[in-house]
């Protein structure tokens, strides 16, 4: 069993050409939660990414198999010292807040000086979450969500950001500008995480869905996804599903999806910029929303 004092490195990849002595040509763009973090670096200069990275904590079990994990300023500085360049500063640098607790909310309804009370309505709120949201202007709705004040804090002061994006907000407006014009039939984007997936349904240029569900078991993610297809009256055997995120070919979570919803394919890769070879190895439906973050307005 590994120690709850250690990350693991899942992903660490860097060009060649990268050089510290030039991280004002370079964009740092960050994914991260509670334990989990990402990271990717766009050459200005090239318009190439040139690096990739994830850090994860490991899961252990205490008494009862309850579940056994660093507090995020324990497993934060374990991640800047595995990667200490974090620390410098880039020509730009973005960061993506890839939390659970966020509602989508029409923008005439919205009122800043009541996102609090708004969010509160659908979600548990603790006394230490701070809320925040995202104007989503395509679509006149905006996303509100809430991050850790302390979280909030120690990333602003370390990134030098103060604002970070919610992960469904990047994901849904980053889909939209990518997929825009292939929009004229109804399309289901599956983005898979750890036990978490984000389901987005576009349609006719607008955003039909969006919502966020955990699942343990294969039969789970496809149970919720199916649900709802049926719900929107949607037929799942037309309903164009594109995937992205972890999964991939030849997996139950792959093979279950492919039984009842057979128009499925994985997304492609943005065109707009180029990949260095140490992508070559990494699926083009990995890290989508932290690739694209830099075309977002967010």
């Amino acid at each position: 069993m590994s120690s709850p004092d250690h990350i693991l490195p899942a992903v660490n990849r860097l060009d060649a050409l990268f050089k510290e002595t030039e991280l004002e040509n370079y964009y740092l763009s960050v994914q991260i939660g509670e334990k989990s973090f990402s990271y990717c670096v766009l050459d200005s200069i090239s318009n190439k990414y040139i690096g990739v990275g994830e850090l994860r904590m490991p899961v252990n079990k205490g008494p009862g198999d309850q579940e056994i994990r660093l507090p995020f300023e324990s497993f934060f500085a374990k991640v800047v010292a595995a990667l200490p360049v974090l620390r410098k500063r880039f020509k730009s640098c973005k960061v993506i807040w890839e939390g659970n607790k966020s509602t989508l909310v029409p923008e005439q309804l919205f009122r800043e000086q009541e996102q609090q009370k708004i969010l509160s309505f659908n979600i548990p709120l603790d006394q230490k979450d701070k809320v925040h949201h995202d104007r989503l202007t395509d679509f006149r709705i905006v996303n509100v969500y809430a991050i850790p004040e302390k979280v909030k804090e120690i990333l602003t002061r370390t990134f030098g950001v103060d604002h970070l994006p919610h992960l469904s907000s990047v994901l849904i407006e980053s889909i939209y500008q990518n997929y825009r014009e292939l929009l004229v039939h109804p399309k289901v984007f599956l983005h898979v995480r750890e036990h978490l997936f984000d389901l987005v349904i576009m349609d006719q240029f607008k955003l039909y869905y969006a919502n966020t569900f955990e699942f343990r078991l294969p039969e789970d993610l496809a149970y919720f996804t199916i649900y709802v297809l049926e719900q929107l009256g949607f037929s799942q055997e037309k309903a164009e599903v594109v995937l992205m995120g972890k999964i991939t070919r030849n997996t139950p979570l792959f093979n279950l999806i492919f039984k009842y919803l057979r128009r499925v394919e994985f997304v492609r890769r943005n065109p707009g910029y180029e990949y260095s070879f140490v992508f070559n190895e990494i699926p083009h439906h990995a890290y989508y929303p932290l690739l694209n973050l830099n075309q977002c307005g967010l």
